[in-house]
């Protein structure tokens, strides 16, 4: 399995989900190869509802996640899960989904992140790395700790919070494998042209 490069991860408070249900195949066709599914708040039948669309658009090589849910991924035939970091642990989660599917750890310090290699994670999300509009208040954990991170864990490490194109090359040359992205598609006044974006400034910095 390959880990995805261009993670978006969804919010339903920035991009309603019938807008995103609308956007996704224009997304994909764009660039995005992981698509995350999260909203905390919603109830676990409209989750699935949109797994299940999504599930359709969101086609090999592009992969499907959902955030926490199990049984939505399950159910849904999601490609993973992305676990947070107080959420169940790797192997309990390896346990109920099997072997052939991912499982990703949302970290946020060193010990978290090698307590969730050690566990069986497949990826790692880190951030905060910059100030962003999705994390009000919480202070940028900055491109070192993300390059300590990365030099800490086997496993591939995504990066997330307050990412733009122009801060791409400087957050691979941290030794992450990718980004993760919420408003900077969502909320741009074009989502495709920022995917668009978002992939040329991947494709250039190459595979780390």
């Amino acid at each position: 399995m390959r880990v995805p490069r261009l993670h978006l991860v969804t919010d339903p408070e920035v991009c309603p989900f019938d807008r995103l249900l609308a956007l996704l195949p224009a997304l994909v066709a764009a660039g995005v190869d992981g698509v995350h599914l999260r909203a905390p708040d919603r109830a676990a039948a409209e989750l699935l509802a949109v797994a299940q669309v999504a599930r359709r658009v969101v086609v090999p090589p592009a992969v499907l996640l959902v955030n926490d849910r199990i049984d939505v991924a399950v159910l849904s035939e999601a490609d993973g899960v992305q676990l947070p970091e107080r959420g169940l642990p790797p192997e309990g989660a390896r346990r109920l989904l099997g072997r052939g599917r991912f499982i990703g750890c949302s970290v946020h310090s060193v010990t978290a992140a090698e307590r969730a290699a050690q566990a069986g994670a497949d990826f790692l999300l880190f951030g905060n790395v910059f100030e962003t509009a999705s994390k009000p208040g919480r202070a940028a954990a900055g491109p070192e700790a993300l390059k300590a991170v990365t030099r800490a864990v086997p496993c591939p490490v995504i990066a997330i919070g307050g990412i733009t194109p122009e801060r791409v090359p400087e957050v691979v040359a941290t030794g992450a494998h990718g980004v993760a992205v919420i408003r900077g598609i969502l909320a741009a006044p074009d989502p495709v042209a920022a995917v668009h974006a978002f992939r040329a400034a991947l494709d250039r910095v190459g595979a780390v």
